[in-house]
């Protein structure tokens, strides 16, 4: 939980297998820089990380807690100061089927499914593209063994 003057958020690193590649949906801000990211937001008082996680992912993608299938045991935890104030984020690993519909909210202009060379292309932070590179490695290990 975060305190008085520590920003906490949670979200999705959302992928999809096409022809048996992974590819991760990244939004991007209609706000700011429009920069490019995984859903995610502010974790509201009481909720846990992985609530907040799916609300956010369905406020942000329209997807919900059924299109999506969590891989429990792989979490990133990221923390980076913003505006001079500590920031935590928690990403969780969450996989959809290949043909589920994405519905961006108006804080997003645009969304993009990208394999991972791409993704990281798109995201700014060398933080977040590590953690892209995490869940490809966690997949890679898992999924095709």
């Amino acid at each position: 939980m975060a305190t008085a003057n520590e920003l906490r958020a949670s979200g999705f690193v959302i992928f999809r297998m096409v022809c048996n590649k992974i590819e991760y949906l990244l939004l991007q801000t209609s706000y700011g820089k429009h920069h490019w990211t995984p859903p995610k937001g502010h974790v509201d008082p009481g909720e846990t990380d992985l609530e907040t996680a799916f609300r956010e992912t369905e406020e942000e993608a329209g997807l919900t807690r059924n299109d999506i299938h969590v891989y429990e045991d792989f979490t990133k935890v990221i923390k980076y100061p913003v505006r001079g104030v500590p920031k935590t984020t928690v990403y969780l690993l969450g996989e959809v089927k290949q043909d589920t519909p994405v519905k961006i909210s108006e804080e997003h202009q645009d969304f993009k499914w990208l394999q991972l060379n791409k993704a990281c292309e798109l995201l700014g932070h060398q933080t977040l593209q590590q953690v892209l590179q995490d869940c490809e490695l966690y997949l890679k290990n898992k999924k095709f063994k």
